[in-house]
């Protein structure tokens, strides 16, 4: 999503539909991560996971999605009053996946804990929360 002059109510239908489904491939993947993470003990784990990992959490910081797709987003009320009101609404998807990147945030690959702090980080400034210097 990039601009609400274009947004047509078919375009926004699809949206509702497709940003549930695109966030459950999403958390599926960060999952498979941590299972074989966890599983597979000091070895290292194959660089396609670590590749796909890293795509998808880069991707998460990028996604912009429209205000009517993060309404069907199971997200407490009071969440998205706070987004709504701090115009932040188009990361809303990342508050969805803030469980996952929780447990990602202790990785043991190095890449994958500062895409997630960077995530941490973006969530925090929508909510007002980041450090004052």
């Amino acid at each position: 999503f990039t601009c609400e002059d274009s947004w047509h109510e078919t375009r926004s239908e699809v949206s509702k539909v497709t940003v549930a489904i695109l966030l459950r491939r999403c958390e599926t993947i960060l999952e498979k991560f941590l299972t074989d993470e966890n599983s597979i003990g000091e070895h290292p784990l194959p660089s396609v996971r670590i590749e796909e990992t890293v795509y998808v959490l880069q991707e998460l910081a990028r996604l912009s999605i429209h205000s009517d797709a993060a309404a069907v987003l199971q997200l407490p009320p009071s969440i998205i009053e706070i987004l709504k009101k701090n115009n932040n609404i188009r990361r809303a998807h990342l508050y969805v996946l803030f469980p996952s990147f929780c447990e990602l945030v202790v990785s043991r690959e190095v890449k994958v804990r500062e895409l997630v702090q960077v995530l941490l980080r973006l969530i925090a400034t929508d909510l007002g929360l980041q450090r004052s210097r």
